[in-house]
């Protein structure tokens, strides 16, 4: 990367922080590491993409490796009221259920939380 390119690249980074700790959108963030991708977090990310315009306003990103190899594929959503509650094993079928109850109804599916954090 030229020094302009990681530049531009750290004004995103920072812009994307500046928008998360205002968060008027529920953000929902993808771990896309060679661990996260071998697990299927590639079809998830698809199902999200697909799935997610039912719940309104939501940014959706992904993440090289968040560090948990074992709970691949992991989908994360930081709550506009704060949270961030992540998401384990995931699959583009899980997918469905966790946009329909969570982003749309507001009710995290508990069994299949790995955790939940204040932002």
């Amino acid at each position: 990367m030229t020094l302009q390119e990681l530049e531009q690249l750290k004004q995103r980074i920072l812009s994307e922080r500046c928008m998360d700790q205002e968060r008027k959108s529920p953000r929902v963030t993808v771990g896309m590491g060679t661990c996260g991708v071998k697990a299927g977090a590639g079809r998830v990310l698809k199902e999200l993409e697909r799935e997610i315009g039912k719940a309104g306003d939501v940014v959706l990103t992904h993440v090289g490796c968040i560090g948990l190899c074992s709970f691949e594929p992991i989908v994360e959503i930081a709550d506009r009221s704060g949270p961030v509650t992540t998401y384990c094993h995931m699959t583009p079928e899980k997918v469905r259920k966790v946009v329909e109850e969570h982003l749309v109804g507001g009710k995290p599916v508990k069994e299949w939380i790995l955790g939940v954090r204040e932002h």
